[in-house]
């Protein structure tokens, strides 16, 4: 006779107690833990002050909201919002030298610290925005715009990277 296959292994009743109480307090823990039913998983602190006591709550100060002058075109409002001072480039996508001009701004802005937004004009909508905004424009043009949007540098034709710096920095943008 085998003696593996004829003895049987029986959990004790004390072990299976024990098994089902150690599940059910790990399940009661976590139904806690949760809020009962779908919380969160942080606890919630319940304030006990009497119902005499106003209950004050902090003040957070808000940020000054940026008020911007009318007419702006939307990308370089867009760019105000965040920077002080915001370098504009006009280009035409169709001119082979306007792309150096481009570069050159955007190395410039970004070392003076201020925003910087490149405006094609070959797009209808953006040539009727800026001819609002600035008046008739060549191409390639570098805009220094400070807020609320007044354009502070002009500057028609290519320029360095260094002028672009300058005029930035003498408009008021600082490296961060």
């Amino acid at each position: 006779m085998n003696t593996i296959a004829a003895q049987t292994q029986r959990i004790p009743r004390v072990g299976l107690i024990a098994l089902i109480a150690l599940v059910a307090a790990f399940a009661l823990f976590m139904v806690v833990r949760l809020g009962v039913v779908g919380g969160s998983g942080s606890q919630s602190v319940v304030s006990t002050t009497p119902a005499s006591t106003p209950v004050k709550t902090p003040s957070v100060p808000k940020a000054p909201a940026v008020v911007l002058l009318p007419g702006l075109p939307n990308q370089v409002a867009a760019k105000l919002r965040y920077s002080r001072v915001v370098v504009v480039s006009v280009y035409l996508a169709s001119a082979p030298d306007d792309r150096a001009a481009l570069i050159a701004t955007r190395k410039g802005a970004r070392s003076a610290g201020a925003g910087y937004v490149a405006v094609n004009v070959a797009n209808n909508k953006n040539a009727t925005a800026m001819n609002e905004f600035v008046g008739p424009v060549a191409s390639p043009t570098m805009l220094v715009v400070r807020r609320p949007g007044k354009i502070v540098t002009k500057i028609s034709g290519a320029v360095d990277a260094a002028v672009v710096q300058q005029a930035a920095h003498n408009a008021g943008a600082r490296i961060r």
